[in-house]
């Protein structure tokens, strides 16, 4: 085997292949779970919420609502409530229109989740909200080239947040999403109290490319959530990944759901 990776070396590892080993790289981590974003079915994302939906949740968290996919799938097919989090105005109606449906299972705030109090401009492109994002920094990548409208909006931690609106009377939380276009890492440091307290079982976040940019990598979420085992969701897969974040192949900047799962401790 060693002789014949050896073999397949000397002959590809050379500039006249680089373009078509690189096509072929970026070919096969996509059926290592990376880039598979078109929707809950490409990504995977709907057989996690199956796993979720048939545990009975109380309560799940969704920060980066957008126009309230997630959080719908979930409210169709479980009994749970939801928190939902969503700044950006235009996607915020949507989430509206989706509360007027489940107005006792859902509420909504419009404002964003990190890791302080404060005001912070938020870039989007009118024809793609979903990559709205509160990091100038990320919009070099070559799909965010668009996102060159901003608001301000207001910020707050989801300690905060859950602690301001005690008539939630919250004693359990299931499940937290955070899809936040790079600034997962803001939300989780905004949100320690809340985790320690009340022990969600998982904790799902988006790692994509943005997070290059902000010199944050799989590892550093993991050791920010030393009670997690990390998992990912693959695209066509009823069970989830279990990976190690110490590794480098799992650190790849490429658009990945990843799932931290409470550990069962004695």
């Amino acid at each position: 085997m060693k002789f014949f990776l050896n073999l397949l070396e000397f002959f590809f590892a050379r500039k006249i292949f680089y373009k078509i080993n690189l096509n072929f790289l970026k070919l096969f981590i996509r059926f290592l779970g990376y880039n598979n974003h078109k929707d809950l079915n490409a990504s995977g994302e709907v057989y996690f919420l199956q796993m979720v939906c048939s545990e009975k949740p109380k309560l799940c968290i969704d920060i980066g609502a957008n126009v309230g996919n997630y959080s719908e799938y979930l409210l169709k097919n479980s009994l749970t409530k939801i928190i939902a989090f969503e700044p950006m105005p235009q996607s915020f109606r949507q989430l509206q229109n989706l509360k007027k449906e489940y107005k006792n299972r859902l509420n909504i705030f419009q404002i964003g989740v990190g890791d302080k109090k404060t005001n912070k401009t938020l870039y989007y492109d009118k024809n793609n909200l979903q990559w709205a994002n509160f990091n100038n920094e990320v919009n070099s990548i070559d799909y965010l080239k668009n996102n060159n409208k901003k608001i301000k909006c207001k910020i707050n931690t989801l300690d905060n947040l859950l602690k301001k609106n005690r008539k939630l009377k919250i004693s359990k939380i299931d499940l937290i999403k955070i899809d936040t276009e790079g600034f997962e890492f803001e939300v989780l440091k905004g949100a320690q109290k809340t985790i320690d307290k009340l022990k969600p079982k998982y904790i799902q976040l988006e790692y994509n490319w943005h997070h290059l940019f902000k010199n944050v990598n799989l590892y550093h979420f993991s050791k920010s959530l030393k009670f997690y085992d990390t998992y990912k969701i693959l695209p066509f897969s009823k069970k989830l990944m279990k990976i190690n974040p110490n590794k480098p192949e799992h650190n790849y900047f490429n658009y990945s759901n990843i799932v931290f799962v409470r550990k069962k401790i004695k």
